[in-house]
């Protein structure tokens, strides 16, 4: 059994001892790495508090370590503080080596990076070191750059994507209440109030009022039936829309925007139905091109094992705010985001 737990100055020892462990066997092989000195707390407290460290517990055992921080200034100067995480001194005892102790640091990290609202996790590592890269690159991590640094250390420069699969964003406007849906009004109401936002601002809206809704209600109808359909339990006829984790884009929708948070472990998900990208690309037959996800509805299980196997849908940079777009087709028919819809208010009480 692994446990992670956040190093205290109790751990001191502990972290000396892991990291030391590795040096006596990188040197053995005839890879050194670091050296005694540098692996002595007395030079590890130049960079690092004893809760940056995390210790990996195998069966009760100190077994690994990881650092990670949140600036670092020397390696990743171009990155603002709080803007990723970064990962140094990753070491395992041998008597731990091969049973998943690296993987569960990182995975852990990743986790760090969720809680955060951070969605890069970085590291660096020695370029001619090419099992260590295959393990980063085996969990995720992908090389941004190969640099002599200090015009001495050839060093490999690695990031990883970190997308929140345990949150559901909602995104609204600042002044106006948050988690509404216009499609829970009637038809004429809803117009009436989409005209409304037209009048203040003509870029807020779809020019095509009547159109929008009326292909919004129906889609909206067909989201729900066929959510029925594998075991979905909808209360609302209209959902209140989220994405499956931060979405940059959507940010842009809002003059001043603001978003909530919701953790997955704190709703009713047979309450929430998911499309793999925008409900209105993912049900127009003419950009269909034969993936599995075209014109379906997912539960919660269903859409994590499609990301796993596709990844997050393609979602180009652009900003609404200013009017910058993609040129090689329009914005609306990206997928862009994991789409989510909660049924429920129940599920929403207590975010409103």
């Amino acid at each position: 059994m692994i446990r992670i737990v956040t190093a205290s100055e109790h751990d001191i020892p502990i972290i000396e001892d892991i990291l030391l462990d590795a040096v006596r066997w990188l040197d053995s092989v005839s890879q050194p790495l670091w050296n005694a000195e540098q692996i002595t707390w007395q030079r590890l407290a130049r960079d690092f508090r004893p809760n940056d460290f995390l210790i990996a517990f195998l069966d009760g055992i100190p077994a690994a370590c990881m650092a990670l921080v949140d600036h670092d200034p020397l390696i990743w100067p171009e990155i603002e503080k709080g803007q990723a995480l970064f990962l140094h001194k990753l070491a395992v005892k041998r008597f731990a080596a091969g049973k998943g102790l690296s993987a569960a640091l990182i995975t852990h990290a990743k986790s760090m990076c969720m809680d955060r609202e951070i969605s890069a996790l970085r590291l660096d590592c020695h370029t001619y070191r090419p099992k260590l890269r295959a393990v980063y690159e085996c969990n995720g991590f992908a090389c941004v750059a190969e640099k002599i640094l200090f015009e001495k250390y050839h060093t490999a420069y690695y990031e990883c994507e970190v997308r929140d699969t345990r949150h559901l964003y909602h995104y609204y406007e600042k002044n106006l209440p948050p988690l509404c849906s216009i499609t829970s009004l009637p038809f004429e109401k809803a117009v009436e109030l989409l005209r409304s936002y037209q009048a203040e601002d003509p870029n807020r809206t779809h020019p095509n009022t009547e159109w929008f809704l009326t292909r919004r209600y129906e889609m909206e109808k067909k989201v729900r039936d066929r959510f029925i359909d594998i075991g979905g339990k909808p209360i609302n006829d209209a959902p209140v829309y989220c994405t499956l984790g931060a979405n940059k884009g959507m940010e842009t929708w809002f003059c001043e925007g603001a978003h909530l948070r919701i953790p997955i472990s704190a709703i009713d998900l047979d309450a929430v139905s998911f499309t793999y990208g925008d409900t209105f690309p993912v049900f127009n037959p003419a950009l269909n091109t034969g993936e599995e996800w075209w014109g379906q509805v997912y539960r919660y299980d269903g859409i994590l094992r499609l990301i796993d196997q596709y990844g997050f849908p393609e979602d180009p940079v652009y900003d609404s705010i200013h009017g910058i777009f993609p040129k090689d087709k329009p914005i609306n028919q990206y997928l862009k985001y994991i789409e989510a819809h909660v049924w429920s208010d129940e599920v929403l009480a207590p975010y409103r």
